[in-house]
């Protein structure tokens, strides 16, 4: 039997926590030199069997040594550390009246404290090292364990594998240890402080620590024990660490399998033994060819040493994300006379990473990777995601032409990359640090070993597993020498992966191995891989980390820069932002609205009902809790206006809300700890303000507000404090009002600290000044009452907390976004070219690594108009990363010559694989082939048609239809069609269309100019449209002309401007120009019914950046329900996220059309359509065409709730179905970079035409 070559040292640098009892001190969650105590050093975790074939089985529930404390804890949940019950750590110490929380958990997903968002802000103060000390939520936790009597004189180790944030641990009484860092593993050794039976676990779990400064990601601020907690066992002497490399060959051909154990020995005497190494494929059959890898050892006592086995594995099958073979490694520790003392099995991959010549390659081979950034999240269960949530998102993933996962930001739950190695991803694998508010602690010494800390346990953690492929030393931490540290670190424990790259905003990171970048434009992407960006001599591959932010109806430009990474060896690829939409399953409670308006209030966060003035009031905790209100269009006041309310507040050091309606809307609230302020804007802020002394707080008072149009007046307890002269108007913004919260400056994750802190009572707002007097009598004008008497569970949704934004390609439900398609589409691994479409010669480029083309199967089909006329299917023999040809044997097809005949080539899964069923389909083409035509005689037109006209109305008859249009808007008022009505009003002409997330957000605002914009009107190109009047245009018949051609034909020429509607937040004595559209119309109406129609679009004044669109929009009877188009389908597209969606013939149904994206916002759009009929039940409807392609949806809610619902159970379904006809569509873009240049809407002169058919 061969023997392989073993190394023998002391580990002198290797540092073991001696089971001894540590000092827990009061400062330890304020020291950045504190972030462990305790602890054993990191490593690979591995569960010890005591036999080869329960090792083999690996089955842990029944392993002997191994038990999961998960399950059932005692929890008391207190404000601060300085409440924890006195001695609740002690065994005898009296729990029973404690609740019950599950393990694990974040303690905010079962109901304690508050779930918090924030992107780049601290959800506290921001004051490193410091955390508040009037609030720090703690969570107790209590638990016992039994220790069964085989664990006798062995080492008992206590693992978490998450928790948040800072924690003690205490057994039977006894301080064991201490950790923070929230996603890595911490580890403690039991030996000296368990016994026999039962065992007392205690542990304290702090929310806030000096760690939580690099844990500031972009995501729900959580904790609590959130991961598995493990205890298991091992011998006295055993295998504390493992390392598994495999070196290929110069041909990657042949590999070195080095194995690295970790010897410790905790007994007073030497210790002699043997380890052994077997490695099993998938059938249990051994690929060492020489038999078991084997070494004896002899271990000093209390020592630590290192065993290094390597052998030769000639040709083994590779690991790859297209082939994720897997083997088996059976690692044993045998004593001096033979037996097994401890033995656990490994899965392991043969698989090598580098980096050269400006390519990341893997196994030699250059690799493109087209990624997702993931956060563990899970509406329920937030960052404690369920195993089968997580192999779900990771099939979804594959099944979209996803190979690549870069994990935000922190290492995810163990269990992902060991399903990531099963189904064949690769991973972008990420230390936990993110100090995006406080970037400059990547530069302080002080803080260094914090960051080390992360980078040991992920990469010890890690470092066994072929799927990670690059390590990423965190995320918009600064690029201070912390970062050089974390990846020198890195890759002291794991020299196999030369690769580290940094997930920062700075793009030269010299000490990084893979360049960025993030966030930039196609083109300035593409001057990177030409060599125009860094020096000539810098060799590194480029990955952007993050190039795309997926934000609701979003993801445009995709194609655009997989062009260049497809074209440029040194663009490897990008990972998008992000895979998880992050929305919470929250019951929605409701506070009646007792005005006529009835705009009922849905309440955010927790606030509690506490006592009030009249009854119940209304307790805000300063952590996130509002009340956030429809933005019914009764609350955008702009001339007169009264709020009236009763409030206790609490004094805290930064502004403190009452109601607010936006920053450049109206509200009441304390400016600062001293100041009242009743605000209202116009041009500019206009504020009646009064000091308030210590008395003012933590005391009921009496607070109105009243703009009468000619000052602001403020009341205190029925007492004027404070007037200020003002005869403007009040902007209408679109900000919801909130009670608690003003939405334009505490939004999208960057509000640092508190929120409100007040209990609050009877609050009115009215549209009017009221006599503050007889306020309680006054009905006139009320348009907002909450007395807090009643509240009400409507259901469910899905809260974004005060972040708001909602990225990801996913809902939290793991239904998938429209957008996925697109990343299939722009990532597959096929690419068809046309050579001679005539005679079905393609060329085929084979984008996959390793796989030949003939593990595939190849499929066509020939549709006429979406019908398939012709079909077979195909063999290819192209091996990876190589260019044939095929051809296609169809007949050349003859059709009538309205039609269009297309040939559609695709690859499909032969067989059932683990990740999707055989028929997946992998990737796809269409071209328009040849064909032959022929032409059908239209049938002469027998009808007659007739025109005849009123003061008010033009009226166009025929035998089956009757059509009238109003002489003032050029609108149909009626289009009845033998007999029934087809149309409840339009076709109205807009350029407005609700705005989607993109708009909403300020992030990459700066990319759609900055003319024509108002501050408070909105954040892009919505503001434009706002301030020059586009969202609600008023149209208008200047000059008409109206006659018969013949019996058959008659023809309405008109002149209509579609004018700006007044805009409101405008001075009356500010002079400037409107804006209009002016709309030369030829409407020619045929005997048959059939109505074509001809527009020139002219821009007259001030114009925006891009419009969103250009087009028509139809209210269709209710009923118009179902839709049939031949055009790109089936799914939601538009013109910069199309090319994923095939041309074909589809059906739909205006159900079934509605994108339920979590904020309300523009959806359902069809890109390229040729033409459509919208139907009712009984087949009766209107097809419309038009000469170019166009753009069409079918909404069953009103553009205007769309624009103003900010979640979906604001959306209320309209009496009709709206039909939206586009000439054109502008693109949805990303967040961070939006709509690219060629798909923006101009506002230039425009020419259309389209033709409407009754049916």
């Amino acid at each position: 039997m061969k023997r392989a070559t073993t190394l023998f040292f002391v580990l002198t640098f290797y540092f073991f926590s001696f089971s001894q009892q540590v000092e827990f001190l009061p400062g330890d969650w304020e020291n950045p030199a504190v972030f462990e105590k305790g602890q054993n050093v990191p490593h690979a975790f591995h569960i010890p069997y005591e036999s080869v074939d329960n090792a083999i089985q690996n089955m842990p529930r029944k392993c002997e040594n191994y038990q999961l404390l998960n399950g059932q804890w005692k929890f008391k949940w207190v404000e601060t550390p300085q409440k924890v019950p006195k001695d609740f750590w002690k065994p005898d110490f009296d729990d029973t009246q404690w609740d019950e929380i599950k393990v694990p958990a974040n303690w905010q997903m079962e109901g304690y404290g508050h779930p918090k968002f924030r992107n780049v802000a601290m959800s506290i103060e921001n004051d490193p090292p410091n955390v508040p000390d009037y609030y720090n939520p703690t969570g107790c936790y209590k638990t016992k364990f039994t220790v069964p009597e085989n664990w006798e004189n062995k080492e008992v180790m206590l693992r978490f594998e998450g928790i948040k944030s800072a924690s003690y641990i205490w057994v039977n009484g006894q301080q064991v240890g201490y950790n923070q860092g929230g996603f890595e593993p911490a580890e403690f050794n039991l030996a000296s402080f368990i016994k026999k039976g039962e065992n007392d676990l205690a542990v304290q779990v702090i929310r806030f620590s000096d760690g939580s400064y690099l844990e500031n990601q972009d995501m729900w601020r959580l904790s609590g024990i959130f991961r598995d907690v493990k205890l298991y066992a091992q011998p006295k002497t055993f295998i504390h660490d493992h390392y598994v490399v495999t070196d290929f060959d110069e041909n990657y051909k042949d590999a070195t399998l080095t194995v690295e154990t970790h010897i410790r020995n905790k007994l007073p005497e030497a210790k002699t033994g043997e380890i052994v190494v077997d490695v099993y494929d998938i059938e249990g059959r051994s690929i060492l060819k020489d038999g078991s890898l084997q070494e004896d050892f002899e271990v000093d006592s209390m020592g630590n040493m290192k065993v290094q086995l390597s052998t030769l594995i000639v040709d083994p099958p590779q690991w790859s994300a297209e082939f994720p073979t897997l083997f088996t490694m059976l690692v044993q520790l045998k004593n001096t006379n033979g037996k097994v003392t401890e033995a656990f099995t490994q899965k392991i991959g043969f698989r090598e990473v580098e980096y050269k010549d400006k390519i990341l390659t893997v196994n030699g081979v250059p690799v493109k990777l087209n990624g997702v950034n993931s956060h563990m999240h899970h509406p329920e269960h937030g960052q404690a995601v369920p195993l089968e949530t997580l192999k779900q998102d990771l099939l979804l993933m594959k099944q979209h032409n996803i190979n690549c996962v870069r994990t935000c930001h922190y290492p995810p739950t163990p269990e992902y990359i060991a399903l990531a190695d099963e189904l064949g991803m690769y991973i972008f694998d990420e230390v936990g640090d993110e100090a995006h508010n406080n970037i400059n602690l990547s530069e302080k010494p002080e803080w260094t070993e914090m960051y080390r800390d992360r980078s040991r346990k992920l990469v010890y953690r890690d470092r066994n597993h072929p799927s990670v492929i690059v390590w990423s030393a965190g995320n918009e931490s600064g690029s201070g020498q912390n970062i050089n540290e974390v990846i020198k670190t890195g890759k002291a424990i794991d020299p196999s992966r030369p690769a580290w790259m940094y997930g920062g905003n700075t793009f030269y990171i010299p000490f990084e191995d893979v360049v960025g970048p993030r966030y930039w434009v196609p083109m300035d992407y593409k001057n990177l891989a030409q060599g125009k960006v860094l020096p000539a001599n810098d060799m590194r591959a480029s990955f952007m980390d993050e190039y795309l932010a997926a934000t609701g109806n979003g993801l445009g430009g995709m194609d655009e820069y997989w062009e260049y990474i497809w074209k440029y060896p040194r663009l490897t690829g990008g990972a998008i932002w992000d895979w998880i939409s992050p929305g919470i399953n929250t019951p929605r409670w409701t506070l009646p609205d007792l005005s006529p308006q009835k705009i009922d209030g849905q309440i955010m966060g927790r606030p509690l009902f506490q006592q009030g003035v009249y009854g119940w009031g209304l307790e805000f905790s300063g952590h996130d809790d509002w009340v956030e209100f429809y933005r019914d269009p009764s609350l955008d006041i702009t001339k007169q206006l009264t709020i009236d309310f009763w409030v206790k507040p609490s004094e805290i050091p930064q502004a403190n809300v009452f109601i607010a309606k936006g920053k450049h809307g109206y509200g009441i609230q304390m400016d600062d700890a001293e100041t009242l302020e009743f605000y209202v804007h116009g041009d500019k802020r206009i504020s009646a303000k009064t000091k308030v002394d210590s008395g003012f707080y933590e005391n009921w008072h009496h607070i109105s507000g009243l703009y009468n149009g000619s000052s602001l007046q403020l009341f205190v307890d029925n007492k004027r404090v404070a007037t200020t002269s003002y005869d403007g108007i009040i902007s209408s913004t679109p900000f919801p009002l909130c009670i608690g919260r003003e939405a334009e400056s505490q939004d999208q994750g960057e509000h640092s600290g508190r929120m409100s802190r007040m209990v609050i009572d009877n609050v009115r707002v009215f549209n009017k000044a009221v006599n503050i007097n007889n306020i309680e009598d006054e009905k006139e004008g009320l348009v907002l009452h909450l007395n807090f008497e009643e509240d009400e569970k409507d259901g469910d949704f899905y809260a974004v907390g005060l972040g708001g934004r909602t990225y990801g390609i996913i809902w939290p439900d793991r239904t998938v976004q429209p957008e996925i398609n697109q990343i299939k589409r722009s990532g597959q691994p096929v690419k068809f070219e046309a050579i001679d479409i005539e005679n079905g010669v393609l060329k085929v480029t084979n984008r996959h690594h390793f796989k030949n083309l003939n593990e595939l199967e190849g499929f066509w089909q020939i549709t006429v108009d979406g019908e398939t006329s012709q079909r077979g299917f195909f063999v290819c023999d192209i091996p990876a990363g190589e260019t044939g040809e095929i051809t296609i044997d169809y007949r050349r097809p003859r059709i009538e010559s309205t039609t269009e005949c297309l040939l559609e080539v695709s690859f499909l899964l032969k067989e059932n694989l683990n990740w999707a069923p055989k028929g997946h389909e992998i990737a796809w083409e269409q071209f328009a082939v040849p064909t032959d035509y022929y032409f059908v005689d239209e049938e002469e037109i027998k009808q007659k048609i007739t025109a005849s006209e009123d003061e008010n109305y033009i009226r166009i008859s025929g035998n089956d239809f009757k059509y009238t249009i109003d002489k003032k808007t050029g609108s149909f008022v009626s289009l009845k069609y033998k007999g029934t009505e087809y149309l409840e009003g339009g076709p109205e002409f807009m350029v407005w269309r609700a705005p989607i997330a993109n708009d909403i957000d300020p992030w990459g605002s700066y990319m759609v100019g900055s003319s024509n914009k108002t501050p408070g009107r909105g954040r892009s190109i919505d503001n434009q449209l706002r301030t020059l009047g586009m969202r609600d245009l008023l149209p208008g018949v200047e000059e008409y002309e109206l006659f018969q051609v013949n019996n058959n034909e008659v023809i309405l020429k008109m002149d209509v401007f579609s004018n700006s509607s007044l805009d409101p937040a405008r001075r009356k004595d500010q002079w400037f120009f409107s804006s209009a559209f002016e709309r030369k119309e030829i409407w020619t109406f045929s005997a048959d019914g059939s109505i074509h129609l001809e527009q020139e679009i002219i821009p007259h004044g001030p114009m925006p950046e891009m419009l969103q669109k250009v087009g028509l929009q139809f209210q269709l009877p209710k009923s118009f329900n179902s839709v049939q188009w031949y055009g790109r389908g089936p799914f939601e597209n538009y013109p910069d996220r199309k090319t994923g969606a095939k041309v074909g013939l589809y059906h739909s149904t205006t159900d079934s059309m509605y994108v339920p994206y979590i904020i309300p916002q523009e959806y359902g759009n069809r890109s390229d359509v040729r033409w459509l009929k919208v139907h009712n039940e009984d087949g009766k409807g209107l097809m419309i065409e038009g000469n170019e392609p166009l753009n069409f949806s079918l909404h069953k809610y009103s553009t205007d709730n769309l624009s103003r619902a900010m979640y979906t159970y604001e959306l209320e379904e309209a009496p009709n179905t709206i039909l939206n006809v586009d000439y054109e569509v502008s693109g949805v873009g990303g967040t961070a970079i939006r709509q690219l240049q060629k798909y923006r809407v101009r506002p230039d002169v425009k020419k259309y035409s389209i033709t409407i058919k009754p049916f």
